[in-house]
């Protein structure tokens, strides 16, 4: 029986709440030639979905609900 709950890379599950987790403490690093004095680990930004996504000359817009409906609709 396969447990559901737990992750797979390329065939072989893990378990993500294992693996060791940004710090949620400020640390002075750099990114990119910019420096930060922030959190590694930090929650994700909202979705705008007014914003208007481009990747490789081709405009996205942001579709979770279309996405949500396919997935429940499955």
């Amino acid at each position: 029986m396969t447990n559901t709950t737990k992750l797979q890379y390329r065939g072989v599950a893990y378990d993500a709440a294992q693996h060791e987790h940004p710090s949620q403490q400020p640390v002075e690093h750099v990114y990119r030639g910019q420096h930060f004095d922030a959190p590694l680990g930090h929650d994700p930004a909202a979705v705008n979905t007014e914003v208007e996504l481009q990747y490789r000359g081709a405009t996205y817009h942001h579709r979770a609900q279309v996405a949500a409906d396919q997935v429940n609709a499955g």
